[in-house]
């Protein structure tokens, strides 16, 4: 089974939650190797890379081997990166992404939406294909998803990505919106040939490990049909 590269329409649409979840449902049946390769905006956290932090915990790990760079404002990585004098270095990329697999089954979350750069010129849409990697989209549920969506998964397709599905998240709690209501199944109608709408994932109040594994085991069952292989994904190239 290869690993998972997490993605999203957008920032601030769940990929932390949907990625967390599915660490904490995998570190149940096995090994399982997180990956946040860059993190901004670590100054709104005290200069602590949450998501990453909250990966590793899902995990058992220590944060240093789930985040390769932290960058302190909250920007397009290559831009706080720019702005930090900070190298955001392919090669260090790609370094990361091959030892994944050795550590367990890959999950990695990308940085903001599925065209962001990670590095100049290398988008996180770039990333499943280069990474052997198995692309999950994550889009939250909200009036104007279906064009987002759609245009997020013809994105990955046109690089040449294996996308698994798409995850519709729960944004706030109390009673969805007549848009929230019908998205699921628009997304079920249009979306293309061979990529299934996952799941929808509840909210989630508070983030914790077993909380967040219950509220993403349909989704994980899907993916990954109650068996892991850690063997395959997260190569690199060269």
């Amino acid at each position: 089974m290869k690993g998972l590269l997490v993605t999203g329409t957008d920032t601030g649409v769940g990929k932390t939650v949907v990625s967390a979840g599915l660490v904490a449902w995998a570190r149940r049946r096995g090994p399982v190797a997180p990956w946040k390769p860059v993190e901004s905006g670590t100054a709104e956290h005290g200069g602590r890379p949450a998501d990453a932090a909250l990966l590793a915990r899902c995990a058992g790990l220590e944060l240093e081997h789930v985040c390769l760079v932290a960058l302190s404002e909250p920007l397009a990585p290559v831009v706080a990166a720019r702005r930090a004098g900070v190298e955001l270095s392919v090669a260090a990329l790609d370094a990361g992404a091959a030892a994944l697999s050795a550590r367990g089954l890959p999950i990695v979350e990308g940085v903001g939406g599925a065209l962001v750069e990670v590095s100049e010129g290398l988008m996180v849409a770039d990333l499943p294909a280069r990474w052997g990697l198995r692309a999950v989209v994550v889009a939250g549920n909200r009036l104007g998803v279906l064009s987002h969506t759609l245009l997020t998964v013809e994105a990955l397709l046109a690089r040449g990505a294996d996308v698994a599905g798409v995850v519709l998240n729960t944004l706030h709690a109390g009673p969805p919106s007549v848009a929230e209501q019908n998205n699921a199944a628009e997304l079920r109608r249009t979306l293309p040939a061979g990529v299934p709408l996952l799941g929808t994932v509840p909210f989630v109040a508070e983030p914790e490990p077993e909380a967040l594994a219950r509220a993403v085991e349909g989704v994980a069952l899907r993916l990954f049909g109650g068996r892991m292989d850690v063997g395959q994904g997260a190569q690199g190239k060269r």
